[in-house]
Protein backbone atom coordinates (compact mmCIF):
# COMPACT_ATOMS: atom_id res chain seq x y z
CA UNK A 1 0.00 0.00 0.00
CA UNK A 2 2.88 2.40 0.72
CA UNK A 3 4.24 2.18 -2.63
CA UNK A 4 0.77 2.61 -4.26
CA UNK A 5 0.56 5.87 -2.07
CA UNK A 6 3.91 7.04 -3.28
CA UNK A 7 3.15 6.83 -6.71
CA UNK A 8 -0.33 8.46 -6.28
CA UNK A 9 -0.64 10.03 -10.11
CA UNK A 10 2.23 8.96 -10.97
CA UNK A 11 3.06 6.77 -13.68
CA UNK A 12 6.64 5.57 -14.72
CA UNK A 13 7.09 5.41 -19.14
CA UNK A 14 10.98 4.13 -19.76
CA UNK A 15 13.45 5.43 -16.90
CA UNK A 16 11.08 8.74 -16.69
CA UNK A 17 8.15 9.77 -14.62
CA UNK A 18 4.69 11.51 -15.46
CA UNK A 19 2.07 13.14 -13.63
CA UNK A 20 -0.96 10.91 -14.58
CA UNK A 21 -4.39 12.01 -12.92
CA UNK A 22 -8.29 11.54 -14.11
CA UNK A 23 -10.32 14.22 -14.53
CA UNK A 24 -13.76 13.75 -12.27
CA UNK A 25 -16.66 13.05 -15.87
CA UNK A 26 -18.57 16.09 -14.85
CA UNK A 27 -16.08 18.31 -15.20
CA UNK A 28 -14.74 16.99 -18.51
CA UNK A 29 -16.63 19.75 -20.82
CA UNK A 30 -15.17 22.51 -18.39
CA UNK A 31 -11.06 21.00 -18.06
CA UNK A 32 -11.40 20.06 -21.71
CA UNK A 33 -9.99 16.81 -21.29
CA UNK A 34 -10.54 13.51 -19.75
CA UNK A 35 -6.80 13.09 -18.46
CA UNK A 36 -4.30 14.96 -17.32
CA UNK A 37 -0.90 13.73 -18.20
CA UNK A 38 2.52 15.71 -18.53
CA UNK A 39 6.04 14.13 -18.45
CA UNK A 40 8.20 15.80 -15.03
CA UNK A 41 11.06 15.02 -16.77
CA UNK A 42 13.13 12.94 -14.01
CA UNK A 43 13.99 9.56 -13.10
CA UNK A 44 14.08 9.78 -9.23
CA UNK A 45 10.93 9.13 -7.58
CA UNK A 46 11.69 12.28 -5.32
CA UNK A 47 12.38 14.61 -7.32
CA UNK A 48 8.59 13.28 -8.97
CA UNK A 49 7.00 13.29 -6.04
CA UNK A 50 7.74 17.16 -5.43
CA UNK A 51 7.14 17.89 -8.97
CA UNK A 52 3.76 16.11 -8.40
CA UNK A 53 2.57 17.81 -5.23
CA UNK A 54 3.10 20.96 -6.82
CA UNK A 55 1.12 20.10 -9.63
CA UNK A 56 -1.75 18.48 -7.50
CA UNK A 57 -2.54 22.14 -6.09
CA UNK A 58 -2.69 23.68 -9.26
CA UNK A 59 -4.76 20.76 -10.48
CA UNK A 60 -6.82 20.86 -7.26
CA UNK A 61 -7.60 24.26 -7.77
CA UNK A 62 -8.74 24.21 -11.87
CA UNK A 63 -10.96 21.35 -10.58
CA UNK A 64 -12.40 24.13 -7.44
CA UNK A 65 -13.28 26.35 -10.21
CA UNK A 66 -14.74 23.90 -12.43
CA UNK A 67 -16.74 22.57 -10.23
CA UNK A 68 -17.86 26.19 -9.09
CA UNK A 69 -18.99 26.76 -12.80
CA UNK A 70 -21.15 23.60 -12.94
CA UNK A 71 -23.22 24.88 -9.84
CA UNK A 72 -23.33 28.34 -11.41
CA UNK A 73 -26.97 28.81 -12.20
CA UNK A 74 -27.67 27.71 -16.39
CA UNK A 75 -24.67 25.77 -16.80
CA UNK A 76 -26.30 22.34 -16.38
CA UNK A 77 -30.22 23.13 -17.77
CA UNK A 78 -32.98 22.32 -16.08
CA UNK A 79 -33.53 18.68 -16.39
CA UNK A 80 -32.60 16.64 -13.42
CA UNK A 81 -29.62 14.55 -13.24
CA UNK A 82 -30.03 10.95 -15.16
CA UNK A 83 -29.96 8.17 -12.57
CA UNK A 84 -27.72 5.62 -11.87
CA UNK A 85 -30.80 3.13 -12.81
CA UNK A 86 -31.40 4.54 -16.06
CA UNK A 87 -27.67 4.89 -16.96
CA UNK A 88 -27.36 1.11 -16.10
CA UNK A 89 -30.31 0.61 -18.52
CA UNK A 90 -28.28 2.51 -21.38
CA UNK A 91 -24.93 0.64 -20.30
CA UNK A 92 -26.82 -2.73 -20.54
CA UNK A 93 -28.42 -2.16 -24.09
CA UNK A 94 -24.64 -0.61 -25.59
CA UNK A 95 -22.83 -3.92 -23.75
CA UNK A 96 -25.20 -5.72 -25.84
CA UNK A 97 -25.10 -4.19 -29.03
CA UNK A 98 -21.24 -4.40 -28.82
CA UNK A 99 -21.33 -8.16 -27.82
CA UNK A 100 -23.48 -8.89 -31.08
CA UNK A 101 -20.99 -7.31 -33.32
CA UNK A 102 -18.34 -8.95 -31.99
CA UNK A 103 -20.16 -12.78 -32.33
CA UNK A 104 -21.07 -11.48 -36.03
CA UNK A 105 -17.33 -10.42 -36.82
CA UNK A 106 -16.11 -14.02 -34.58
CA UNK A 107 -18.71 -16.23 -36.67
CA UNK A 108 -18.06 -14.04 -40.33
CA UNK A 109 -14.02 -14.46 -39.88
CA UNK A 110 -13.23 -16.83 -37.55
CA UNK A 111 -9.44 -17.75 -36.23
CA UNK A 112 -7.40 -19.14 -39.01
CA UNK A 113 -5.28 -21.69 -37.17
CA UNK A 114 -4.88 -22.69 -33.57
CA UNK A 115 -2.27 -20.29 -33.07
CA UNK A 116 -4.36 -17.68 -34.15
CA UNK A 117 -7.30 -18.48 -31.93
CA UNK A 118 -4.97 -18.65 -28.97
CA UNK A 119 -3.13 -15.39 -30.03
CA UNK A 120 -7.41 -13.74 -29.93
CA UNK A 121 -7.61 -15.83 -26.64
CA UNK A 122 -4.82 -14.32 -24.91
CA UNK A 123 -5.81 -10.39 -26.60
CA UNK A 124 -8.99 -10.85 -24.63
CA UNK A 125 -7.74 -12.28 -21.52
CA UNK A 126 -5.14 -9.53 -20.95
CA UNK A 127 -8.22 -7.26 -21.95
CA UNK A 128 -9.67 -8.50 -18.97
CA UNK A 129 -6.88 -8.68 -16.11
CA UNK A 130 -6.15 -4.82 -17.04
CA UNK A 131 -10.19 -4.58 -16.43
CA UNK A 132 -9.59 -6.33 -12.83
CA UNK A 133 -6.71 -3.81 -11.99
CA UNK A 134 -8.26 -0.62 -10.95
CA UNK A 135 -5.12 1.23 -10.84
CA UNK A 136 -4.60 0.42 -14.33
CA UNK A 137 -4.77 3.96 -16.35
CA UNK A 138 -5.56 1.80 -19.18
CA UNK A 139 -8.83 0.56 -17.65
CA UNK A 140 -9.40 4.30 -16.69
CA UNK A 141 -9.42 5.37 -20.31
CA UNK A 142 -11.79 2.52 -21.38
CA UNK A 143 -14.10 3.08 -18.91
CA UNK A 144 -14.20 6.34 -19.46
CA UNK A 145 -14.55 6.41 -23.20
CA UNK A 146 -17.39 4.18 -22.62
CA UNK A 147 -19.07 6.24 -19.86
CA UNK A 148 -18.89 8.92 -22.44
CA UNK A 149 -20.35 7.11 -25.42
CA UNK A 150 -23.28 5.52 -23.42
CA UNK A 151 -24.21 9.85 -21.81
CA UNK A 152 -24.40 10.21 -25.19
CA UNK A 153 -26.25 7.81 -26.24
CA UNK A 154 -28.75 8.96 -22.98
CA UNK A 155 -28.58 12.40 -24.03
CA UNK A 156 -28.02 12.67 -20.45
CA UNK A 157 -26.66 15.69 -18.51
CA UNK A 158 -24.09 15.63 -16.04
CA UNK A 159 -24.34 13.56 -13.26
CA UNK A 160 -23.36 13.95 -9.32
CA UNK A 161 -19.80 12.90 -8.54
CA UNK A 162 -21.43 9.69 -6.54
CA UNK A 163 -22.91 8.40 -9.69
CA UNK A 164 -20.30 8.92 -11.76
CA UNK A 165 -18.12 7.17 -9.43
CA UNK A 166 -20.73 4.55 -9.14
CA UNK A 167 -21.66 4.09 -12.69
CA UNK A 168 -17.55 3.61 -14.30
CA UNK A 169 -17.44 0.97 -11.75
CA UNK A 170 -20.82 -0.16 -13.18
CA UNK A 171 -18.99 0.30 -16.98
CA UNK A 172 -16.04 -1.63 -15.78
CA UNK A 173 -18.28 -4.82 -15.12
CA UNK A 174 -19.75 -4.11 -18.14
CA UNK A 175 -16.15 -4.14 -20.12
CA UNK A 176 -14.89 -7.28 -18.02
CA UNK A 177 -18.56 -9.10 -19.74
CA UNK A 178 -17.49 -8.42 -23.13
CA UNK A 179 -13.72 -9.61 -22.85
CA UNK A 180 -15.20 -12.78 -20.71
CA UNK A 181 -17.89 -13.36 -23.57
CA UNK A 182 -15.18 -13.12 -26.15
CA UNK A 183 -12.69 -15.96 -23.99
CA UNK A 184 -15.54 -18.53 -24.00
CA UNK A 185 -16.29 -17.95 -27.44
CA UNK A 186 -12.94 -18.47 -28.44
CA UNK A 187 -12.95 -21.91 -26.08
CA UNK A 188 -15.96 -22.93 -28.20
CA UNK A 189 -17.79 -22.76 -24.60
CA UNK A 190 -21.77 -21.89 -25.56
CA UNK A 191 -23.25 -22.42 -22.22
CA UNK A 192 -23.82 -19.26 -20.80
CA UNK A 193 -25.57 -16.13 -22.37
CA UNK A 194 -23.80 -13.78 -19.44
CA UNK A 195 -21.14 -13.84 -16.63
CA UNK A 196 -22.28 -11.23 -14.60
CA UNK A 197 -25.93 -11.09 -13.61
CA UNK A 198 -26.63 -7.54 -14.01
CA UNK A 199 -25.93 -8.15 -18.25
CA UNK A 200 -28.56 -11.08 -18.35
CA UNK A 201 -29.87 -10.10 -21.63
CA UNK A 202 -32.72 -11.81 -19.89
CA UNK A 203 -33.05 -9.48 -17.14
CA UNK A 204 -36.11 -6.83 -17.10
CA UNK A 205 -34.90 -3.58 -16.72
CA UNK A 206 -34.91 -1.95 -13.80
CA UNK A 207 -36.52 1.33 -14.55
CA UNK A 208 -38.59 2.68 -11.56
CA UNK A 209 -42.44 3.98 -12.41
CA UNK A 210 -41.11 7.38 -10.91
CA UNK A 211 -37.97 7.52 -13.42
CA UNK A 212 -39.93 6.67 -16.48
CA UNK A 213 -42.37 9.36 -15.13
CA UNK A 214 -39.47 11.95 -15.22
CA UNK A 215 -38.03 10.68 -18.81
CA UNK A 216 -41.60 11.12 -19.44
CA UNK A 217 -42.25 14.84 -17.94
CA UNK A 218 -38.67 16.06 -19.61
CA UNK A 219 -39.92 15.06 -22.90
CA UNK A 220 -43.59 16.80 -22.55
CA UNK A 221 -42.08 20.03 -21.12
CA UNK A 222 -39.39 20.32 -24.23
CA UNK A 223 -42.65 20.02 -26.23
CA UNK A 224 -44.38 21.90 -24.81
CA UNK A 225 -41.92 24.75 -24.61
CA UNK A 226 -41.07 24.35 -28.43
CA UNK A 227 -44.47 24.86 -29.33
CA UNK A 228 -45.47 27.69 -27.14
CA UNK A 229 -48.12 25.95 -24.93
CA UNK A 230 -49.63 28.38 -21.91
CA UNK A 231 -48.80 27.66 -18.59
CA UNK A 232 -52.05 26.90 -17.81
CA UNK A 233 -52.25 23.69 -20.03
CA UNK A 234 -49.07 22.53 -18.65
CA UNK A 235 -50.21 22.79 -15.25
CA UNK A 236 -53.04 21.05 -16.12
CA UNK A 237 -50.99 18.35 -17.24
CA UNK A 238 -48.75 18.50 -14.58
CA UNK A 239 -51.53 17.72 -11.80
CA UNK A 240 -52.39 14.76 -14.00
CA UNK A 241 -48.96 13.54 -13.44
CA UNK A 242 -48.77 13.96 -10.03
CA UNK A 243 -51.67 12.36 -9.41
CA UNK A 244 -50.89 9.18 -11.48
CA UNK A 245 -47.01 9.29 -9.85
CA UNK A 246 -48.71 9.07 -6.58
CA UNK A 247 -51.13 6.28 -7.58
CA UNK A 248 -48.72 4.42 -8.88
CA UNK A 249 -46.04 4.62 -6.83
CA UNK A 250 -42.35 6.50 -7.87
CA UNK A 251 -40.58 3.47 -6.33
CA UNK A 252 -42.66 0.73 -8.03
CA UNK A 253 -39.99 -1.35 -10.81
CA UNK A 254 -41.24 -0.54 -13.88
CA UNK A 255 -41.32 -4.53 -14.51
CA UNK A 256 -43.97 -4.85 -11.95
CA UNK A 257 -46.31 -2.31 -14.15
CA UNK A 258 -49.10 -4.53 -15.53
CA UNK A 259 -53.51 -4.62 -16.05
CA UNK A 260 -53.41 -4.99 -12.82
CA UNK A 261 -51.72 -1.53 -12.07
CA UNK A 262 -53.77 0.11 -14.91
CA UNK A 263 -57.22 -1.12 -13.58
CA UNK A 264 -56.08 -0.10 -9.59
CA UNK A 265 -55.68 3.20 -11.11
CA UNK A 266 -58.76 3.11 -13.00
CA UNK A 267 -60.64 1.89 -9.87
CA UNK A 268 -59.21 5.18 -7.59
CA UNK A 269 -60.55 7.52 -10.62
CA UNK A 270 -63.61 6.19 -10.25
CA UNK A 271 -64.15 7.35 -6.11
CA UNK A 272 -62.00 10.46 -6.76
CA UNK A 273 -63.54 13.46 -4.92
CA UNK A 274 -63.64 16.47 -7.43
CA UNK A 275 -61.14 19.50 -6.01
CA UNK A 276 -59.24 16.69 -3.98
CA UNK A 277 -56.77 19.33 -3.05
CA UNK A 278 -58.80 21.90 -2.18
CA UNK A 279 -60.59 20.10 0.47
CA UNK A 280 -58.33 17.40 1.22
CA UNK A 281 -54.71 18.92 1.11
CA UNK A 282 -53.38 16.99 3.85
CA UNK A 283 -54.94 13.34 3.08
CA UNK A 284 -53.42 11.03 0.25
CA UNK A 285 -55.31 9.29 -2.18
CA UNK A 286 -57.22 6.70 -0.77
CA UNK A 287 -57.96 8.65 2.75
CA UNK A 288 -59.29 11.44 0.28
CA UNK A 289 -61.52 8.95 -1.32
CA UNK A 290 -62.67 7.31 2.07
CA UNK A 291 -63.53 11.11 3.37
CA UNK A 292 -65.16 12.79 0.36
CA UNK A 293 -67.52 9.27 0.81
CA UNK A 294 -68.07 9.96 4.46
CA UNK A 295 -69.05 14.11 2.62
CA UNK A 296 -70.89 13.32 0.54
CA UNK A 297 -68.39 14.61 -2.22
CA UNK A 298 -69.18 14.28 -5.84
CA UNK A 299 -66.89 12.51 -7.68
CA UNK A 300 -64.81 13.83 -11.35
CA UNK A 301 -66.01 13.55 -14.38
CA UNK A 302 -65.86 10.57 -16.53
CA UNK A 303 -64.27 12.84 -18.94
CA UNK A 304 -61.43 14.27 -16.14
CA UNK A 305 -60.83 10.72 -15.53
CA UNK A 306 -59.83 9.74 -19.03
CA UNK A 307 -57.14 12.59 -18.93
CA UNK A 308 -55.42 11.04 -16.06
CA UNK A 309 -55.92 7.59 -17.57
CA UNK A 310 -54.54 9.48 -20.59
CA UNK A 311 -51.62 10.72 -18.99
CA UNK A 312 -50.77 7.36 -17.56
CA UNK A 313 -51.22 5.35 -20.92
CA UNK A 314 -48.17 8.11 -22.56
CA UNK A 315 -46.16 7.74 -19.83
CA UNK A 316 -46.43 3.86 -20.51
CA UNK A 317 -45.69 4.55 -24.09
CA UNK A 318 -42.38 6.21 -23.29
CA UNK A 319 -41.46 3.08 -21.67
CA UNK A 320 -42.24 1.15 -24.73
CA UNK A 321 -40.23 3.60 -26.92
CA UNK A 322 -36.86 3.26 -24.71
CA UNK A 323 -37.68 -0.80 -24.69
CA UNK A 324 -38.46 -0.42 -20.66
CA UNK A 325 -41.70 -2.21 -21.23
CA UNK A 326 -42.66 -5.08 -24.14
CA UNK A 327 -46.54 -3.72 -23.83
CA UNK A 328 -48.60 -0.98 -22.66
CA UNK A 329 -51.01 -2.17 -20.44
CA UNK A 330 -53.16 1.20 -20.77
CA UNK A 331 -54.00 1.10 -24.21
CA UNK A 332 -57.54 1.77 -24.88
CA UNK A 333 -58.16 1.98 -21.31
CA UNK A 334 -61.59 4.25 -20.80
CA UNK A 335 -62.90 5.30 -17.52
CA UNK A 336 -65.06 2.76 -15.32
CA UNK A 337 -68.18 5.17 -15.42
CA UNK A 338 -69.17 6.18 -19.10
CA UNK A 339 -70.43 10.06 -18.88
CA UNK A 340 -73.94 10.35 -19.08
CA UNK A 341 -74.01 13.91 -20.55
CA UNK A 342 -73.12 13.97 -24.67
CA UNK A 343 -70.15 16.41 -25.91
CA UNK A 344 -72.85 18.36 -27.29
CA UNK A 345 -74.88 19.04 -24.52
CA UNK A 346 -71.81 19.99 -21.91
CA UNK A 347 -72.31 23.39 -22.53
CA UNK A 348 -76.30 24.14 -23.57
CA UNK A 349 -77.30 27.35 -25.59
CA UNK A 350 -79.15 29.87 -24.08
CA UNK A 351 -82.82 29.98 -25.45
CA UNK A 352 -84.34 32.58 -27.28
CA UNK A 353 -86.29 33.93 -24.36
CA UNK A 354 -83.25 33.79 -22.31
CA UNK A 355 -81.25 36.16 -24.42
CA UNK A 356 -84.05 38.33 -24.76
CA UNK A 357 -84.90 38.82 -20.79
CA UNK A 358 -81.22 38.84 -19.88
CA UNK A 359 -80.86 42.10 -22.75
CA UNK A 360 -83.95 43.47 -21.19
CA UNK A 361 -82.65 43.17 -17.81
CA UNK A 362 -81.91 46.23 -15.35
CA UNK A 363 -78.55 46.52 -16.32
CA UNK A 364 -78.59 47.13 -19.66
CA UNK A 365 -82.57 48.74 -18.92
CA UNK A 366 -79.93 51.59 -16.77
CA UNK A 367 -78.69 52.77 -20.28
CA UNK A 368 -81.60 53.71 -22.23
CA UNK A 369 -81.75 57.21 -22.58
CA UNK A 370 -83.69 58.37 -19.64
CA UNK A 371 -83.07 55.37 -17.20
CA UNK A 372 -83.89 57.30 -14.04
CA UNK A 373 -80.62 55.27 -12.43
CA UNK A 374 -77.61 55.35 -15.01
CA UNK A 375 -75.12 52.36 -14.62
CA UNK A 376 -71.75 54.49 -13.66
CA UNK A 377 -69.71 51.44 -11.63
CA UNK A 378 -66.01 50.76 -13.26
CA UNK A 379 -66.65 47.53 -14.86
CA UNK A 380 -69.51 49.04 -16.87
CA UNK A 381 -67.63 48.97 -20.54
CA UNK A 382 -66.30 45.28 -20.23
CA UNK A 383 -70.01 43.91 -18.81
CA UNK A 384 -71.62 46.35 -21.14
CA UNK A 385 -70.13 44.81 -24.59
CA UNK A 386 -68.72 41.11 -23.70
CA UNK A 387 -72.33 39.77 -23.78
CA UNK A 388 -73.48 42.04 -26.50
CA UNK A 389 -69.94 40.58 -29.00
CA UNK A 390 -70.67 37.33 -27.82
CA UNK A 391 -74.33 37.44 -29.08
CA UNK A 392 -73.64 38.78 -32.17
CA UNK A 393 -70.19 37.05 -33.44
CA UNK A 394 -69.72 33.94 -31.32
CA UNK A 395 -66.52 35.06 -30.31
CA UNK A 396 -65.10 33.03 -26.84
CA UNK A 397 -64.84 35.20 -23.89
CA UNK A 398 -61.24 35.32 -23.97
CA UNK A 399 -60.76 36.16 -27.47
CA UNK A 400 -63.37 39.48 -27.01
CA UNK A 401 -61.67 40.42 -23.72
CA UNK A 402 -58.18 40.65 -24.88
CA UNK A 403 -58.49 42.73 -27.84
CA UNK A 404 -57.29 45.60 -28.71
CA UNK A 405 -58.31 48.98 -30.25
CA UNK A 406 -56.15 48.47 -33.12
CA UNK A 407 -57.93 44.78 -33.77
CA UNK A 408 -61.14 46.79 -34.98
CA UNK A 409 -60.35 46.84 -38.66
CA UNK A 410 -62.10 47.44 -42.00
CA UNK A 411 -61.35 46.05 -45.57
CA UNK A 412 -60.91 48.05 -48.57
CA UNK A 413 -64.69 47.65 -49.32
CA UNK A 414 -65.32 49.04 -45.97
CA UNK A 415 -66.83 45.96 -43.90
CA UNK A 416 -65.64 46.48 -40.11
CA UNK A 417 -64.26 43.30 -38.49
CA UNK A 418 -62.45 41.64 -35.89
CA UNK A 419 -59.31 40.48 -35.84
CA UNK A 420 -59.01 37.89 -33.42
CA UNK A 421 -56.83 35.72 -32.10
CA UNK A 422 -58.85 32.39 -31.59
CA UNK A 423 -58.34 30.51 -28.18
CA UNK A 424 -59.12 26.77 -27.04
CA UNK A 425 -62.79 26.04 -27.25
CA UNK A 426 -63.61 25.33 -23.79
CA UNK A 427 -61.12 26.87 -21.53
CA UNK A 428 -60.20 29.80 -23.80
CA UNK A 429 -56.65 28.84 -23.70
CA UNK A 430 -54.17 29.74 -26.04
CA UNK A 431 -50.48 28.51 -27.16
CA UNK A 432 -48.52 31.74 -25.69
CA UNK A 433 -48.54 35.03 -24.08
CA UNK A 434 -47.03 38.29 -26.12
CA UNK A 435 -47.35 42.11 -25.84
CA UNK A 436 -49.94 42.95 -22.65
CA UNK A 437 -50.46 39.60 -21.91
CA UNK A 438 -52.29 39.13 -24.91
CA UNK A 439 -51.69 36.01 -27.74
CA UNK A 440 -48.90 35.83 -29.57
CA UNK A 441 -50.16 36.54 -33.07
CA UNK A 442 -49.77 33.85 -35.90
CA UNK A 443 -51.80 33.50 -38.98
CA UNK A 444 -52.94 30.17 -37.77
CA UNK A 445 -54.60 31.18 -34.89
CA UNK A 446 -56.32 34.11 -36.44
CA UNK A 447 -60.26 34.77 -37.52
CA UNK A 448 -62.33 37.58 -38.75
CA UNK A 449 -65.25 38.66 -37.52
CA UNK A 450 -67.49 40.66 -39.47
CA UNK A 451 -68.85 43.61 -36.98
CA UNK A 452 -72.57 42.77 -36.81
CA UNK A 453 -74.84 46.15 -37.48
CA UNK A 454 -76.79 45.83 -34.22
CA UNK A 455 -73.48 46.21 -33.09
CA UNK A 456 -72.32 48.77 -34.76
CA UNK A 457 -76.37 51.03 -34.30
CA UNK A 458 -75.25 50.93 -30.56
CA UNK A 459 -72.29 52.34 -30.75
CA UNK A 460 -69.42 49.37 -30.96
CA UNK A 461 -67.30 51.67 -33.54
CA UNK A 462 -67.67 54.48 -31.42
CA UNK A 463 -66.49 52.94 -28.40
CA UNK A 464 -63.37 51.63 -30.01
CA UNK A 465 -62.35 55.33 -31.19
CA UNK A 466 -63.03 56.71 -27.79
CA UNK A 467 -60.41 53.99 -26.63
CA UNK A 468 -58.36 54.93 -28.88
CA UNK A 469 -58.32 58.50 -27.87
CA UNK A 470 -57.51 57.41 -24.57
CA UNK A 471 -55.07 55.06 -24.85
CA UNK A 472 -52.97 56.74 -27.66
CA UNK A 473 -50.90 53.43 -28.69
CA UNK A 474 -52.39 50.60 -30.58
CA UNK A 475 -51.10 47.95 -28.01
CA UNK A 476 -53.76 49.33 -25.65
CA UNK A 477 -56.43 46.79 -24.83
CA UNK A 478 -60.37 47.57 -25.47
CA UNK A 479 -60.84 46.60 -22.06
CA UNK A 480 -57.91 47.88 -19.65
CA UNK A 481 -60.69 46.94 -16.49
CA UNK A 482 -59.62 43.58 -17.08
CA UNK A 483 -56.19 42.55 -15.29
CA UNK A 484 -55.30 38.84 -16.18
CA UNK A 485 -54.88 36.47 -14.02
CA UNK A 486 -51.55 34.59 -12.91
CA UNK A 487 -52.02 32.35 -16.55
CA UNK A 488 -52.16 35.82 -18.33
CA UNK A 489 -56.08 35.20 -19.17
CA UNK A 490 -57.73 38.65 -19.08
CA UNK A 491 -61.23 37.16 -19.07
CA UNK A 492 -60.86 35.02 -15.79
CA UNK A 493 -62.60 37.58 -13.82
CA UNK A 494 -65.46 38.37 -16.56
CA UNK A 495 -66.16 34.99 -16.31
CA UNK A 496 -66.42 34.21 -13.27
CA UNK A 497 -68.69 37.80 -12.40
CA UNK A 498 -70.85 36.59 -15.47
CA UNK A 499 -71.40 33.43 -14.44
CA UNK A 500 -72.05 33.69 -10.63
CA UNK A 501 -73.46 36.54 -10.32
CA UNK A 502 -74.55 38.45 -13.53
CA UNK A 503 -76.41 36.28 -15.42
CA UNK A 504 -78.16 34.97 -12.27
CA UNK A 505 -79.43 37.95 -11.46
CA UNK A 506 -81.53 38.67 -14.60
CA UNK A 507 -82.03 35.20 -15.78
CA UNK A 508 -82.48 31.44 -14.58
CA UNK A 509 -79.62 29.02 -15.96
CA UNK A 510 -79.80 25.59 -16.08
CA UNK A 511 -77.01 23.65 -14.80
CA UNK A 512 -75.20 23.36 -18.29
CA UNK A 513 -75.52 27.12 -18.62
CA UNK A 514 -72.79 29.45 -18.57
CA UNK A 515 -71.46 32.58 -19.63
CA UNK A 516 -69.98 30.48 -22.62
CA UNK A 517 -73.29 29.04 -23.67
CA UNK A 518 -73.73 32.97 -25.58
CA UNK A 519 -71.50 31.36 -28.36
CA UNK A 520 -73.42 28.27 -28.44
CA UNK A 521 -76.71 30.16 -28.71
CA UNK A 522 -75.04 31.86 -31.65
CA UNK A 523 -74.55 28.51 -33.31
CA UNK A 524 -78.26 27.78 -32.91
CA UNK A 525 -78.95 31.54 -34.75
CA UNK A 526 -76.88 30.51 -37.51
CA UNK A 527 -78.45 27.46 -37.98
CA UNK A 528 -81.82 29.02 -38.16
CA UNK A 529 -80.57 30.89 -41.28
CA UNK A 530 -78.51 28.26 -42.41
CA UNK A 531 -75.40 30.18 -42.95
CA UNK A 532 -72.94 27.96 -45.10
CA UNK A 533 -70.08 26.02 -43.38
CA UNK A 534 -67.33 27.66 -45.05
CA UNK A 535 -68.83 31.12 -42.99
CA UNK A 536 -69.16 28.65 -39.83
CA UNK A 537 -65.58 28.51 -39.97
CA UNK A 538 -64.43 31.28 -40.72
CA UNK A 539 -66.37 32.95 -38.33
CA UNK A 540 -66.48 30.96 -35.54
CA UNK A 541 -63.47 28.57 -35.65
CA UNK A 542 -66.35 25.51 -36.03
CA UNK A 543 -66.17 22.89 -39.15
CA UNK A 544 -69.37 20.75 -39.07
CA UNK A 545 -67.82 18.07 -41.52
CA UNK A 546 -64.24 19.14 -41.30
CA UNK A 547 -62.13 21.32 -43.27
CA UNK A 548 -61.62 20.69 -46.91
CA UNK A 549 -58.21 21.33 -48.73
CA UNK A 550 -59.75 23.66 -51.01
CA UNK A 551 -60.03 25.90 -47.67
CA UNK A 552 -56.35 26.55 -47.73
CA UNK A 553 -56.37 28.13 -51.00
CA UNK A 554 -57.54 31.72 -51.52
CA UNK A 555 -58.55 33.80 -48.98
CA UNK A 556 -61.23 32.24 -47.27
CA UNK A 557 -61.39 34.49 -44.11
CA UNK A 558 -62.16 37.64 -46.09
CA UNK A 559 -64.90 39.34 -43.85
CA UNK A 560 -66.86 41.08 -47.42
CA UNK A 561 -67.48 36.88 -48.01
CA UNK A 562 -69.04 36.54 -45.11
CA UNK A 563 -70.55 39.74 -43.56
CA UNK A 564 -74.06 39.55 -45.24
CA UNK A 565 -74.32 35.95 -43.41
CA UNK A 566 -73.26 37.46 -39.87
CA UNK A 567 -75.94 40.36 -40.78
CA UNK A 568 -78.90 37.53 -40.22
CA UNK A 569 -77.83 36.71 -36.58
CA UNK A 570 -80.72 37.56 -34.91
CA UNK A 571 -83.08 36.37 -31.94
CA UNK A 572 -86.51 36.43 -32.46
CA UNK A 573 -88.70 38.94 -30.42
CA UNK A 574 -85.18 40.95 -29.72
CA UNK A 575 -85.27 44.43 -29.81
CA UNK A 576 -82.36 46.62 -29.11
CA UNK A 577 -83.05 49.81 -30.51
CA UNK A 578 -83.40 51.42 -26.96
CA UNK A 579 -79.47 50.46 -26.71
CA UNK A 580 -78.77 52.65 -29.75
CA UNK A 581 -75.73 55.08 -29.18
CA UNK A 582 -75.83 53.89 -25.75
CA UNK A 583 -72.40 52.07 -26.00
CA UNK A 584 -70.06 54.81 -27.20
CA UNK A 585 -69.47 56.56 -23.87
CA UNK A 586 -70.15 53.31 -21.50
Amino acid sequence: MKIVAETHHLQKRGSIWHYYRRVPLPLVPFIGRAFIKKSLGVSDLKQAKVLRNALNVKVDAQFAAAEQALASPGKTGDVAPVSLVVLTEHLRSHIERIDRRSAQRLLSDPPDSEEQRSEMRMDAEITAQILRNRDDPRASEWVLSTSNAVLAEAKAPLVSEMTVAQFEETVRRGLLELATRRIYRLDDAYDRTHHDPLFDPQRAPSVTFGELADIFWAERLQSYETNGVNQKRIDKVKAELSFIREAVGDNIPLSTVNDDTVQYVRGLLASLPANRRKYYPKLDITQAIEQGKKDGKRVIDPVTQARYLDCLRDILTVGVRKQYLRGNPALGIKPIKKSKTPASAKRAPLSVEQITDFFNGTFYRSFAAGAPKPYVKRDRAWRFWLPLVMAFSGARPKEIAQLMWADVQQTPNGTWYLNVIETDDEDGEAPSEGIGGKTVKTESSRRRIPVHPELVHIGFLGFVNQQKKKAGHKNARLFPGLKPDHYGNVATYANRRFNEVFLPTEITLAKNQVFYSFRHSVRDAMRRVKVPSETLLAVTGWSPAGKAVSDDYGDAGNPDLHIEWVEKIHYPGLDLSFLYGAGTNV
